[in-house]
């Protein structure tokens, strides 16, 4: 028997239950438990929806053996017992046995989205440095880009679906997968552009970029009239900044 056939026979149940006044306690954990195992089923349907709008080949790590072995447990108590079931052990394993579970395929959930985007994880890093000196129209392309791929990163797919859509502004985990792929093309490039205007400037100005970018930095000492000189010929001394070690 599936999770939503469950939660269809046990509001039958309440039901009946309800019909014989049965106490108020007794009919709230019913209906407290039967939401669980409605919420449940749903969620775990639409991450099946979700693994194979992602492409994913292989099961998630859903222990389905568990379920049912906890559902059955739930039905026979309801059948030899009725609603005084639902105070017995077998309802608390069900409900015990579903949160481990769910918790289970949450973190697949996040891993799998995590490796969706693995991708563009050298060009946030490089973002991350601040190694971006060059073109202004490339470096703000490059930082949007990279804050929105964070930003969706951390999004549950499943769980925030909307929220997703909301950050990527289309509509449907398809569309979802092919805009984030979009962004990651677009950061990539806006480094690739912003690396290919570095390999046009001066040596002195390329070494300078990147002693600046480093730990001990570039020491105002060796900024020689003529180093000055050339980062303002190549556009880039705006982005330099005085910073004590």
């Amino acid at each position: 028997m599936t999770l939503f056939e469950t939660a269809t026979e046990l509001r039958v149940r309440l039901e009946a239950a309800n019909a014989a006044q049965v106490g108020d306690d007794l009919m709230s954990r019913g209906l407290t438990l039967r939401g669980n195992i409605a919420s449940a089923a749903k969620y775990l349907t639409a991450v099946e929806s979700y693994r194979a709008g992602i492409g994913q080949s292989d099961a998630t790590p859903l222990a389905a053996k568990e379920i049912l072995e906890a559902v059955e447990g739930l039905r026979e108590a309801l059948a030899k017992s009725g609603p005084k079931a639902l105070q017995h052990e077998s309802a608390a394993a069900l409900e015990g046995v579903l949160t481990a579970q769910i918790a289970r395929v949450d973190r697949w959930v996040k891993s799998s989205w995590s490796k969706n985007i693995a991708v563009a994880q050298e060009s946030l890093d490089r973002v991350e440095s601040g190694d971006l000196h060059g073109s202004p129209a490339d470096r703000t392309i490059a930082q949007s880009r990279a804050l929105k791929i964070q930003l969706v990163r951390k999004t549950d797919p499943v769980r925030d679906r909307a929220a997703l859509e909301a950050h990527l502004q289309v509509e449907g985990l398809s569309a979802c997968l092919e805009r984030v792929n979009e962004l990651v093309g677009e950061l990539q490039a806006a480094i690739a552009a912003i690396d290919a205007g570095r390999a046009e400037m001066a040596s002195e100005v390329r070494a300078a970029l990147k002693r600046a970018i480093s730990v001990e930095g570039l020491p105002l000492r060796d900024v020689t009239p003529e180093l000055l000189a050339d980062l303002q010929s190549a556009g880039v001394v705006d982005d330099l900044v005085v910073r004590k070690l």
